[in-house]
């Protein structure tokens, strides 16, 4: 992976003891972004589902109206776990890819590791475009004052 700068032929990549420190550096920093990541989703999914139970307490009832009657909450709560699971998921692969590839000074893997870079960014492109629909259309149902329908 280290060849001679005056070896390497115009298709090849030379990297540098330095750019191979800063890969190194960013697949930790990545590798701990992503555990944080995996804990704070996990904070999330165990607060969806004890929080109906929390809302229904004896002390609460009268005070909060409707709110975790329903399953839809804990749904909800699930849905924004798995949403931010996933990143965190595409992230770790990448650290772990990129440790390994750097550390065994492999082209191939590097390489790899690039790639679940890549899908991660998809996936933050995707979910990106999906929450700014979501808020042009409230925009626009705010502006038309259309209103959901309750049960």
């Amino acid at each position: 992976m280290i060849p001679e700068p005056n070896n390497t032929s115009p298709n090849e990549l030379y990297l540098d003891v330095r750019l191979l420190q800063h890969l190194t550096d960013t697949a930790k920093w990545g590798k701990v972004l992503a555990v944080l990541g995996f804990i704070l989703s996990g904070f999330i999914l165990v607060f969806g589902l004890f929080m109906q139970q929390m809302l229904q307490s004896s002390g609460m009832e009268g005070r909060v109206p409707d709110v975790g009657l329903s399953g839809f909450t804990i749904v909800v709560y699930t849905f924004v776990a798995l949403v931010y699971f996933f990143p965190s998921l595409y992230l770790y692969n990448f650290a772990s890819s990129m440790q390994k590839g750097v550390q065994e000074r492999s082209r191939q893997k590097v390489g790899k590791a690039i790639g679940k870079l890549r899908i991660l960014f998809k996936f933050l492109v995707i979910m990106l475009l999906l929450f700014l629909l979501l808020f042009a259309i409230s925009l626009l149902m705010l502006a038309t004052g259309v209103t959901v329908p309750q049960m």
